[in-house]
């Protein structure tokens, strides 16, 4: 969460002229309510079952960068699904993370938390063995801005042709 993997995303879909999705705006867009919406009606389960559908949906095309949320390897079924492409991690601290997120009101994972550091620490750990066992590469995002973060990216991945 902050990492700016949407961010990151479009612009490295833009550099490699390939097409962008956002799962969380995918999602959206077929459930016709806000992610904070499914977590308050249906619940985080329900919203899991979303995800790992339109991940797999996503995952059918070509030719295109995916912005996951930093739940999808919750899943260990989305792991294995990922485990198949180029995937990235982008990382960055609790820290950073909570000072990006400082305003934020649509990340329902944080409403009604008392210490958004703590509480990203905390999802963080929780994540750590399913981040490392998807991605096939790491990039640290700390002070970077989205633009040379997808730079490091372009330098570090091998791109697959058709």
């Amino acid at each position: 969460m902050g990492a700016g993997k949407s961010t990151v995303g479009r612009l490295l879909a833009d550099q490699l002229n390939w097409d962008f999705v956002d799962l969380d705006a995918e999602i959206e867009k077929v459930s016709g309510i806000s992610i904070s919406e499914i977590f308050a009606q249906q619940g985080e389960t329900h919203f899991r079952d979303l995800e790992a559908k339109a991940l797999q949906k996503t995952l059918d095309s070509r030719d295109v960068v995916v912005a996951c949320g930093g739940g999808v390897v919750t899943r260990p079924e989305n792991v294995a699904l990922l485990k198949t492409e180029t995937t990235i991690w982008l990382e960055l601290s609790p820290e950073e993370a909570a000072a990006r997120l400082e305003t934020a009101h649509d990340r329902p994972l944080l409403d009604q938390c008392a210490d958004t550091h703590v509480k990203l620490a905390q999802i963080l750990e929780s994540r750590r063995i399913e981040y490392v066992s998807a991605a096939s590469t790491r990039i640290n995002s700390h002070g970077s801005t989205p633009d040379q973060i997808s730079q490091k990216i372009l330098k570090q991945i091998e791109i697959p042709h058709a």
